[in-house]
Parts: C-alpha cells; sequence; structure tokens
C-alpha cells in the first residue's frame, strides 16, 4: 500500500498525487477552494472559525451603530457578514461531499426541512476517502489546533444534531412524553414547544 509523504520541500517539484516513488504528494489546502477535499476534523474546524470570526464582526458591528455609525450601516454590514458566511458555508459543505467522492450538489440537501438534519450529520459521520479520489487527494494530517478546536466543534454539533432529531422523533410519535418536561420551563418557552409539537 502507497505510503502518504509529507508535505515538504522536496515534495514541491511533485504534483499532487502519486509520484514516481509510489508516495502520496497531499494538494496545499486552500482556506476557499471550492474543488478540492476537506475531512471531518478540518470541516469542523474551518465551520468553527468561520461562525466565531462571524459573530464577532456582527457583534462589532451592532456596537459600532449604536453611537458611531448610522443603524443602516450596522444593519448593512449584518447582512453582508450573513451573506458570505452562508456562502462559505455551502462551500465548506461541497469540499466535505469532495472528500467522500461525491458531487457537491448534494448541498442543496441542506436547504430542504427536516432532510437537513440527517444530512449535516452525515456530512459530520460520513468516511472520506481514503486515497485520491475525482476530487483530489485527502487532506494531511491535520494539526494540533485542528485536531482541538474541529474535535471540540464535531462534538458538539454531532450530538446537536442527534438531540434535535431524536426531539423531533418524539414530538411526532410520542408528543404526550415530552408535555412534562415543558411544563417545568418558563412559559413562553412552554407555549412555544406546544405550538411546535401541534406541527406534528
Amino acid at each position: 500500500m502507497p505510503t502518504r509523504s509529507r508535505t515538504d520541500d522536496s515534495d514541491a517539484i511533485f504534483k499532487p498525487g502519486f509520484n514516481g516513488r509510489g508516495n502520496l504528494v497531499y494538494e496545499p489546502l486552500s482556506v476557499l477552494s471550492l474543488s478540492q477535499r476537506l475531512g471531518r476534523l478540518r470541516y469542523a474546524c474551518y465551520q468553527f472559525a468561520a461562525w466565531f470570526t462571524g459573530f464577532l464582526l456582527i457583534a462589532l458591528a451592532m456596537l459600532l451603530s449604536v453611537e458611531l455609525v448610522p443603524d443602516l450601516v450596522g444593519i448593512g454590514v449584518t447582512l453582508i457578514v450573513g451573506l458570505l458566511l452562508l456562502l462559505y458555508t455551502v462551500g465548506l459543505m461541497v469540499r466535505r461531499l469532495h472528500d467522500m467522492d461525491m458531487s457537491g450538489w448534494w448541498a442543496l440537501l441542506s436547504l430542504v426541512p427536516v432532510l437537513n438534519l440527517p444530512f449535516h450529520l452525515f456530512l459530520y459521520l460520513g468516511n472520506g476517502s481514503s486515497s485520491m479520489n475525482r476530487y483530489g487527494t485527502p487532506n494531511p494530517l491535520p494539526s494540533g489546533i485542528v485536531m482541538l478546536f474541529g474535535g471540540l466543534f464535531w462534538f458538539i454539533n454531532v450530538l446537536s444534531i442527534i438531540a434535535t432529531i431524536a426531539f423531533m422523533v418524539i414530538a411526532w410519535l410520542a408528543p404526550e412524553w415530552l408535555l412534562p418536561y415543558l411544563s417545568q420551563i418558563p412559559d413562553s418557552w412552554s407555549a412555544s414547544g406546544r405550538n411546535w409539537m401541534e406541527v406534528f
């Protein structure tokens, strides 16, 4: 089985892929690429970095719009940051699908209500191709930062999606199981929960 080479200066003379020695030369990663692949941990880590940066920019715009700039400027900045964050997140989904040798068009499932939850879970849990596929080479081994932040964000999101799916299934099949718990939370939240369950 071919071994993977490190991404060092000695590999720069080779095209990404299997070089003449049978070693795998990794493709240099680009944060803004739409054609490359993205492993599970990097997918989660890039998401965390994008959402955290977007949150800081939106919070800054809202704070500045209170005293220093007109409200419309703050609203405009918020909308622009939100749109860029949405586009970048879709790009990450496309790259994650590429890692599993799937077309990026499957990312449209994220727009379908109910189906989007298992789809996002699939993006977090699905195995990428262990070697090259039609979208290029797999990612190099993750760094410590990627393993730390990506791993934590991956774990939190997987648990959140599973909990949300479980809640929706229970609300659909046995809503009476949730009523005792909803009665213990504030009235405004409880009313919202009961109204939400009536949809099912």
